[in-house]
Formats: structure tokens, C-alpha cells, sequence
């Protein structure tokens, strides 16, 4: 039992330590890499398609550049499942993204440092996978936040609560990467580009100092079968 609370406090650590560098790398990739957002596909291929449509070329192959690069990342964070324990794998997915991280400040090619960002990325989307939360895809998550609020309130029911703090936070770790971001980009100061490898260092340092159980399907599953039920995914 004691051993599950300390595993789940690790993986929580983990998630909204790399929840906080994929705000702070979506804000570092719009602003001073020419509109571009490295985590946030969704909001990639909306801004592709604007790029398109105002005839900016430039920064329409950063979003594809972008695109490739996450795509890459993930095809590269899954391969390396294979003959793997979970803690093995998450531990190279975490040192690999953290090694990016710490690259790219010191690439002068843009277009290099969005492909960077999105490899990053890609492999941040496959350790969220595992450890049963993403930490790049928020509309999903703000989903099952209000599917589990409504159920709470609902049945009157409070286990959920549980999940839906450990949601609130993660959301509210993107926001505050992006908020800091923000605030250091718009006041003109370099150290904004080591904020998502400082995030992602204190996940894995957290990784390494507890680990994720099992394979895929931890102990601390996230999300409660109602929040799950409402998502329309299996018990």
C-alpha cells in the first residue's frame, strides 16, 4: 500500500512536471519560432491551414516540420517498447526528450530547433501513454475532468475527487508553463528556452527515484470508471 501511494505521487510528479514543459514549449514555438506549436497537433494543423491560406510559406513548413518531428518522435518512443520494462522505457524516453531539450537552445537553424521541439514532444506523447495520462492532448483531459465532475455531482459520489484534483493540476501545470513562458518571452529574456528541459529533468529525476509499476497499466491508473464510462472507454 505504502509502496503504491509513493509510486503514484512519482507518476504524478512525472506528469505534471512534463505537463509544464509542453505549455512552455507550445509558447517558445508561436512566439519566436515563427507561429508554430510543437506539442499541440491539433492546434498545428489549424495553424497550417491558416498559414496556407495567408500564403506564408515560411511558417507553414515550420508546422509541417513540426508535424514530422512529433510523428517521428512517436514512432521512435514506441519502437524502443519493445523488449522493454515499462521503467526501462520510460526511463530512455525521459532521458532522450531531456538530452533534445537541453540541445536546442544552442541550434541556430529554426526550422532544426522546431524538429528538435517536436521530436521532444513525440517522445513526451508516448511516456504520457504509459503512465495513463497525456500531457500534450488537454482537450481529452478537460473532458474527463467535467465527466468526472458531473458524475460527482450527480451519484454524490466523492471517490472521484482524487482524479479530478490530480486533472485540475495537470491542466493547471500546462498553464502555469505557458503563463511563465509567456511573461519571459514578452519581457525579452533568454532563459525562457530552459524551461521544458528543467520540467522534463524533474520528471525524470523523479522517474529514477521511484519508477512506474508495471507494464502499461500501473497501479495508480488514472481516471475513475465513471470518468472513463463518460468518455466512452472500457472499464
Amino acid at each position: 500500500m505504502a509502496q503504491n501511494i509513493r509510486d503514484s505521487t512519482r507518476i504524478a510528479w512525472i506528469l505534471f512536471a512534463t505537463a509544464f514543459a509542453a505549455g512552455a514549449v507550445d509558447i517558445i514555438g508561436f512566439a519566436k519560432l515563427g507561429g508554430v506549436f510543437a506539442s499541440a497537433m491539433t492546434g498545428n494543423f489549424a495553424l497550417l491551414a491558416y498559414h496556407l491560406a495567408q500564403g506564408n510559406t515560411r511558417s507553414a513548413i515550420g508546422s509541417v516540420v513540426a508535424l514530422i518531428g512529433f510523428v517521428s518522435g512517436c514512432l521512435i518512443g514506441f519502437t524502443r517498447l519493445r523488449g522493454r520494462t515499462a521503467r526501462t522505457t520510460v526511463s530512455l524516453l525521459l532521458g532522450a526528450e531531456t538530452a533534445l531539450l537541453l540541445v536546442f537552445p544552442f541550434v541556430p537553424a529554426t526550422r532544426v530547433q522546431i524538429a528538435i521541439l517536436a521530436v521532444a514532444m513525440g517522445l513526451q506523447a508516448v511516456v504520457g501513454q504509459m503512465v495513463s495520462l497525456s500531457t500534450i492532448v488537454f482537450t481529452t483531459t478537460l473532458t474527463r475532468l467535467i465527466g468526472g465532475i458531473a458524475d460527482a455531482v450527480v451519484t454524490r459520489n466523492s471517490t472521484g475527487m482524487r482524479d479530478i484534483r490530480e486533472q485540475v493540476t495537470l491542466i493547471a501545470s500546462y498553464l502555469l508553463g505557458a503563463l511563465l513562458a509567456g511573461i519571459l518571452t514578452v519581457h525579452g529574456i533568454g532563459a525562457v528556452v530552459f524551461l521544458p528541459v528543467a520540467g522534463v529533468a524533474v520528471a525524470l529525476a523523479a522517474h529514477q527515484f521511484g519508477g512506474v509499476p508495471g507494464a502499461f497499466n500501473p497501479p495508480s491508473q488514472r481516471g475513475s470508471a465513471a470518468s472513463r464510462r463518460g468518455a466512452g472507454e472500457p472499464e
